[in-house]
């Protein structure tokens, strides 16, 4: 009886290993919202509903538990109403089963907070401020203080200099909305005990001692998602060197949210957990002094414009797992040097490295299937280009304005290149197009020193001017008794066949 049992107990075991494994895969392809909670603002930004694993073919339906607080429209976008509280429910419909999710919307007034207060100065202390608003779209801020013989601020600055022992009140004020945050700090006498230690003077713009910095808790705002936490706003945009904490709140953060880090012009250095999937749009856009960043191996989307701007950036590093990437990503990255495109990108967006003028190399790996419209318009430095065998089209005015590209190696498997691609590649002195090539858009106009070009049979079209511009002494080689070989002789253009 007791072998019979044993028997069954390990049979039972197996199974259930052989079982759970396939649950949690089910659960994890589950459909659902990114976020669970989110606060939006009276009169602020709409919030468009985004989803983990739902599927093109997907029916989705959204309610909304108090229309006089928040709404949403059939597309899924939140629209804050009035202050209080609103339950999205959003309805999934997929592979012919049914789930529901559900997102707590917080709607706030809009409000204005000086985001690093200090209680305490003394007499020829200096202080800047930071401050925040929050909520308001159009906004023309100011600081002032209740008494100037005490201490005086520089607006422009936002730098409080301490004059004499006194309370002073500081108000930092949005004069479109009128709302203002009002702190009160006393200046006590700078005058030492002479029978104590003399105590040293802090350095100008020091913080005061007695003031910490900030808990990650109260250093980030997040929202939970089904998926742990994501960054929604950091409060002291002063900072030089952010260190993203790998758990907020007791929950793991997983992504970064739209526009976090944005415009934070002191901003140098970044380092991410390896927890973070997802870096949001306009994420770091414009930190100008950020020079490197090391993004984890595990991020899988950066969203549009992530980069864009960041006029110091030299060196980054694209994870292998990365599938998703965003238009403008890097346009204007003034400095950055090299690239390399993981195989996981199949489509690389318009703009992606649009004006990089520092960009000199560029490596495509294999599953890379088309190049947008623009996507390296003006990168000036860019010398030579070898294209992946994945690779089936490139967009118009992808690589214009590339002024030093004087070699370009096409793969068998491209099929369209389309108007303007190379326009104005005055190094590009010959070009060999693969026996795959259909249709070929005005490309090379512009070209000044391209003397010699082969056009497959396989070309079916080309468009009006292709070679506008180019060398008097331009030679095309054609295939007899194609439509490319028609097109040449109509056009005039000398040609010889092969």
């Amino acid at each position: 009886m007791k072998n019979k049992f044993k028997v069954f107990f390990v049979l039972f075991m197996v199974l259930a290993l052989i079982i759970q494994p396939a649950a949690i895969t089910k659960a994890a392809t589950a459909p659902a919202t990114k976020v669970t909670k989110k606060t939006l603002y009276v009169g602020g930004d709409n919030y468009k509903i985004t989803f983990n694993n739902l599927a093109e073919s997907a029916t989705v339906t959204y309610s909304s538990s108090d229309k006089k607080v928040a709404t949403v429209t059939t597309q899924g976008v939140v629209k804050p109403v009035a202050k209080g509280t609103a339950v999205i429910t959003v309805k999934i419909t997929q592979s012919k089963k049914n789930y529901e999710s559900k997102i707590t919307v917080t709607v706030m007034n809009p409000y204005v907070k000086i985001t690093n207060p200090v209680k305490e100065l003394k007499v020829g202390d200096t202080y800047k401020f930071e401050a925040k608003t929050y909520g308001l779209k159009k906004t023309s801020t100011t600081w002032s203080v209740s008494d100037k013989s005490v201490a005086k601020i520089d607006v422009k600055t936002r730098t409080l200099t301490a004059l004499k022992a006194g309370t002073v009140k500081v108000t930092f004020k949005d004069t479109v909305s009128n709302k203002s945050n009002t702190i009160t700090i006393t200046i006590t006498s700078a005058k030492a005990n002479p029978t104590a230690t003399p105590t040293p003077t802090p350095k100008p713009t020091q913080a005061p001692v007695e003031v910490p910095d900030l808990p990650e808790d109260e250093l980030f705002g997040y929202d939970v998602t089904d998926d742990g936490a994501i960054i929604t706003e950091i409060y002291d945009i002063s900072l030089t060197s952010v260190d993203i904490p790998r758990k907020l709140g007791g929950y793991t953060v997983t992504a970064i949210d739209d526009g976090v880090f944005e415009a934070m012009s002191d901003l140098k250095t970044v380092k991410m957990p390896s927890t973070i999937t997802y870096i949001g749009d306009n994420a770091f856009a414009s930190c100008e002094s950020l020079t490197s960043i090391t993004i984890p191996s595990s991020v899988t989307h950066i969203g549009d414009s992530a980069f864009e701007y960041c006029s110091s950036l030299t060196k980054l590093t694209l994870p292998e797992k990365l599938t998703e990437m965003g238009s403008n990503m890097f346009e204007g990255c003034g400095k950055l040097a090299s690239i390399t495109i993981p195989a996981g990108i199949s489509e690389l967006p318009e703009y992606s490295f649009s004006e990089c003028v520092s960009l000199k190399t560029v490596t495509f790996k294999e599953g890379l299937q088309l190049i947008g419209d623009e996507a390296f318009y003006g990168c000036t430095a860019l010398a030579s280009v070898e294209f992946p065998k994945s690779l089936k089209e490139i967009y118009g005015s992808a690589f214009e304005g590339c002024t030093s590209l004087a070699k370009i190696t096409f793969s068998s498997g491209l099929e369209s290149i389309e108007d303007s691609a190379f326009e104005g590649c005055v190094k590009l002195t010959s070009v060999v197009l693969p026996g795959t090539l259909t249709y070929l858009g005005s490309a090379f106009a512009g070209c000044e020193k391209l003397s010699s070009v082969t056009i497959p049979k396989s070309v079916e079209d080309i468009g009006s001017g292709a070679f506008d511009d180019c060398s008097a002494s331009l030679k095309i080689k054609v295939k007899k008794n194609s439509y490319a070989y028609e097109y040449v002789v109509d056009e005039e253009i000398p040609y010889s066949t092969y």
